[in-house]
Order: structure tokens, then sequence, then C-alpha cells
């Protein structure tokens, strides 16, 4: 079993996205069960001095992927995963720093998942995570990525 820590994600994901590393992200806990990511206010900055949309969208997705991610860390070749469509609902302006939390991916979900990535090469699973921020929740998303077994 492949160790993936908080600091090999964080490093991953900065080369790999080079933007979350303009957008300052930090990765704070990374699990198969559980991705927390932590974003300062100041790069993500719109004219009304909240956070832009975009950026609470990109943080969204990026805890999302970075979920599926390490739960398909051990998996060889690792999949390619995209996603494939999404929602965020914006609950309240996010006016400064701010942390996204994965919700576990279902288990049933995650089992069909695997099967088709298994006999298909390519899987679709839901995913979701929030945004919160002074302790207020701010962001919910939900999105549907697609896994993509690459050749050998």
């Amino acid at each position: 079993m492949l160790v993936f820590s908080e600091t090999d994600l964080e490093s991953y994901i900065h080369r790999q996205i080079p933007l979350s590393r303009a957008m300052g992200v930090r990765v704070l806990v990374a699990t198969a069960e559980e991705v927390r990511l932590a974003v300062p206010l100041e790069p993500n900055l719109n004219h009304r001095k909240t956070v832009f949309g975009g950026s609470a969208s990109a943080c969204a997705i990026l805890g999302c992927w970075s979920i599926l991610f390490m739960r398909l860390v051990d998996y060889k070749p690792r999949p390619e995963v995209v996603i494939q469509a999404n929602r965020l609902q914006y609950l309240r302006p996010i006016m400064c720093d701010f942390e996204v939390t994965t919700s576990p991916i279902e288990p049933d979900s995650w089992d069909a998942f695997a099967r088709s990535l298994e006999r298909k090469g390519r899987g679709r699973v839901n995913a979701h995570s929030y945004i919160e921020s002074e302790g207020q929740r701010c962001c919910e998303f939900s999105g549907t990525f697609v896994a993509l077994q690459k050749e050998s």
C-alpha cells in the first residue's frame, strides 16, 4: 500500500494543477475518507472583496478530485480522474480564509464505480464537499467524476 501524505498530495496538485498553487491551496487532511483544504482569501478576491465564485468552485472541485485521487492512489496503473458535471450552491459570501471539506464517498457507489473501472476501464462516481469560513457553511458542492484507466 502506497502512503501518500498531506505534503505529498499538496506537492502533487501544485505540480499537476498549477491553479491550486496560485490560489494558495494547502492540504490539511488527505485520506481515503476525507480531504480538507485550507485556502486564503487574498489570491481569491473578487471586486467586492469576497471570494470569487470561480475560486470557490475550483476549490470545491479540487477537494472532491483529491479524495478520489487518494482512494485510487494504489491502483496500477492509476486512473485519470476528470469532472463530468457539477453543481455548487452559494449560501453566503466568503469574506475571509476558508476550508473545503469532502464528504465520505458512499460505499455502494464506490463499489459500483470500482467494478465498472475494473470491467470497462472507466467508472463514474458522485462526490460532495462543502466550504466553511468563520464556522459557517458558505457553499455546498456535488459533482460527478469519471475515472479512465490508462493503458499499462
